[in-house]
């Protein structure tokens, strides 16, 4: 069973740092914790938002190729499992399973592209289990998503996360493409 749940965005303590600070290695135990805190509240993540999150702790804008050889050699170090996804890798709970999703309106919280494509699998799902048909269209089912997902427009990134989510190996298909319940 589906569950839908609430998006809750990790709240890490502000440390006004430079990246050179970061850099000198004597912050990497620090780092970690941001990252498993990061991971326990908002898991399953896209590990370039996981990033974003830690750095952005810090005072910094953006993960520049230094600090992200720094952010892959710490992150290397979690027992997180991890995920290709469809432009990038996902980052997950160290145990559970992720048979929920998190719909995200708020472009402040996350953006589509940012959106894991099992999470949006499992929002397809949820709209199949509690359809009271027994398959949808593609168009049907993409404006459902729209909807549960509580985005007011549709777009590119948006229409690359619904396919993406089509190809999860849990959502069936008829032979006439219809998507099966």
């Amino acid at each position: 069973m589906i569950e839908k749940k609430p998006y809750i965005r990790v709240n890490l303590p502000f440390t006004q740092k430079e990246s050179k600070d970061l850099l000198s290695l004597s912050f990497n135990e620090e780092i970690k914790e941001r990252m498993e805190k990061t991971i326990e509240k908002e898991a399953p993540i896209r590990r370039t938002l996981l990033y974003k999150r830690v750095i952005n702790s810090f005072g910094i804008l953006k993960v520049g190729s230094r600090l992200l050889s720094l952010f892959d050699s710490i992150s290397s170090e979690l027992t997180n499992r991890t995920s290709g996804d469809y432009d990038g890798e996902t980052v997950f709970h160290a145990t559970e399973d992720e048979d929920f999703f998190r719909p995200s309106p708020e472009s402040d919280d996350r953006y589509s592209y940012q959106i894991p494509s099992r999470e949006a699998a499992s929002c397809i799902l949820y709209i199949l289990e509690n359809s009271e048909k027994q398959s949808l269209t593609k168009s049907q089912l993409y404006k459902e998503f729209i909807k549960e997902m509580e985005w007011e427009k549709s777009g590119n990134a948006i229409e690359k996360l619904f396919s993406a989510a089509l190809s999860d190996g849990r959502i069936k298909r008829s032979g006439n493409g219809r998507i099966l319940k």
